[in-house]
């Protein structure tokens, strides 16, 4: 396979890394931010996914207890609550 080799001059080299480093750097928070990585308070479907379950599956379990907060009528789970949660909950094999 032929390999092409281009050359950019310092300032077009440095602002192509600048791009390139800020593009995947807000990517990654995008990422973190639709996952609940790094939030206190996540919305019923971003908790889900949080969680890896159905949104159905995460019904269940508010009904059997997982802690859920409403402010003005928005529901907000904390994500130590869903941790705690699924520790306490289920069988380890």
């Amino acid at each position: 396979m032929n390999k092409i080799q281009v050359i950019l001059p310092d300032e077009q080299d440095q602002a192509l890394r600048d791009y390139v480093y800020t593009l995947v750097s807000d990517t990654v928070a995008n990422v973190k931010r639709d996952a609940g990585i790094n939030m206190k308070w996540l919305r019923k479907n971003v908790a889900s996914k949080y969680a890896g379950v159905s949104a159905g599956t995460f019904n269940e379990w508010t009904k059997q207890g997982l802690p859920c907060h409403i402010i003005e009528g928005v529901t907000l789970y904390a994500v130590e609550d869903i941790d705690k949660f699924i520790n306490h909950n289920g069988q380890s094999k």
